[in-house]
């Protein structure tokens, strides 16, 4: 009799087992942020199979999972998106930077760039940029995601015109607009969809390679600066995607024609001690906020009307004025008065970051420095410091992104059919906006990421 209970006990407990999905993971008990409205819901259940979020949910009981993760309210945020590195930062710089990855070394590499970005929260990434020697190895990273590792694409070479000086390792030169159409072409059939036009490319390559580009559905970044290429007449051309708000202002300088009148603000301020990049582009926002703020204005009207946007790389701006919570470099060159005069010029610099999101401009993380997942932490802090909200910062650091770089199939937000690439915060930013900083556990295509 004994028997047969536990006989008819096994096979109601095996029936009920056939009626009920089976999943790889589950995470109960969670609080998740819903990245497309900007709010949270408590009391979910994401289930999660083979790397993908197949069900969020109010807690339910009939689920199996081979493990369950139990959240205990705990904030859960897809994990962050740096639109904007380059692994020569990583591997080394333009003196150091390794001619090729070879073979029976191209884990390791692999690894290194993971290394200094998943740790942090970052798991996914475009590269902007790497010598086309590198470029078979990245795009099979790109085609065989893994857990433990970044998910990486890339743009290729950043295309530039042919001119005197050596061109960087991250650059490709086209040499006619039929090179840089060709260019694009080569680039599509290798898989690539993504492409970076830097300022160093002169009109005419600049508009074969963006109609090229664009008649191909591909997306296309640009880097306009240095009285190249000019913002209003790339909106023209079609460009929405820009890399750096802090290229904002050389637009402006040069057509008002002041570059005579900033250079002499900047003697005045800072001769002999003029030595770093910052200082002088948070120079130049401030002499046109004092100067010519309505031309700012309109530039950024013109922006907004177009549906422009832009990467961030605002840590790489602040860092070495010590506005930063970590530092590697500080200019030990500039006077306490100096410092101090930086300091309220990055302020302006953020006052117009700010009125660009203000204006609908989406922003996107794009740290552009070697402590890449240091930096998108850096700069989250830095944007609630200046006027962001939790929520805004969440979204700017994942479903911005992923719409910009036309991946939001795949990524930026918690819901079913994306990858399952998922943070689970032990003290959440709507508490406390220090606590960007706090611990993560990192999921990554559904397994716990393990250092």
């Amino acid at each position: 009799m004994k028997s047969l209970t536990f006989f008819l006990s096994l096979l109601i407990a095996l029936a009920l087992c056939g009626q009920t999905k089976s999943y790889d993971l589950a995470i109960k008990n969670a609080t998740v942020f819903d990245s497309k409205s900007g709010t949270v819901s408590k009391n979910q259940i994401i289930l999660i199979k083979a790397g993908i979020i197949v069900v969020v949910t109010k807690n339910k009981k009939d689920f199996l999972a081979t493990k369950t993760i139990d959240a205990k309210g705990r904030l859960i945020t897809p994990g962050f998106i740096d639109t904007h590195i380059h692994p020569t930062d990583v591997f080394g710089d333009y003196n150091a930077a390794p001619e090729y990855l070879p073979k029976d070394s191209l884990m390791f590499y692999r690894k290194k760039l993971s290394d200094t970005y998943l740790p942090y929260g970052v798991t996914t990434a475009m590269i902007m940029g790497q010598p086309e020697k590198w470029l078979q190895p990245i795009l099979s990273w790109t085609a065989d995601p893994l857990p433990n590792y970044l998910d990486i694409y890339t743009v290729g070479g950043a295309l530039i015109s042919n001119e005197s000086r050596k061109p960087y390792i991250n650059h490709i030169t086209v040499e006619s607009p039929l090179a840089a159409k060709q260019k694009v072409l080569e680039y599509y059939k290798l898989g690539i969809r993504h492409i970076k036009l830097y300022w160093r490319l002169h009109k005419p390559e600049f508009e074969a390679a963006f109609k090229t580009a664009d008649s191909l559905g591909m997306k296309i970044y640009g880097h306009i600066d240095q009285n190249v290429m000019f913002m209003d007449t790339t909106l023209d051309i079609g460009l929405r995607n820009y890399e750096h708000i802090l290229t904002l202002d050389n637009s402006i300088l040069h057509f008002q024609n002041d570059g005579k009148n900033f250079s002499l603000q900047m003697q005045k301020y800072y001769a002999p001690t003029i030595s770093n990049f910052p200082l002088v582009r948070l120079e130049m926002f401030r002499f046109i906020h004092d100067k010519n703020k309505t031309a700012m204005d309109s530039l950024i009207n013109k922006l907004s009307k177009n549906k422009a946007t832009f990467s961030t790389t605002i840590h790489l701006m602040a860092e070495q004025f010590g506005l930063t919570y970590f530092i590697n470099k500080t200019d030990t060159l500039l006077s306490k008065e100096q410092i101090a005069r930086c300091k309220e010029s990055f302020k302006i610099f953020m006052s117009y970051v700010k009125q660009l999101f203000d204006k609908g401009i989406k922003l996107r993380i794009g740290t552009d420095c070697a402590n890449g997942g240091k930096a998108i932490i850096s700069e989250q802090l830095l944007l609630f410091e200046n006027g962001f909200s939790v929520p805004a910062i969440l979204q700017i650091s994942t479903i911005n992104g992923a719409t910009a770089l036309g991946l939001d199939n795949k990524y930026g937000s918690i819901e079913k059919g994306k990858r399952a690439d998922i943070l689970i915060w032990e003290k959440s930013p709507f508490d406390d906006y220090k606590n960007f900083l706090a611990t993560k556990t990192i999921i990554k295509d559904g397994v716990v990421y393990k250092n």
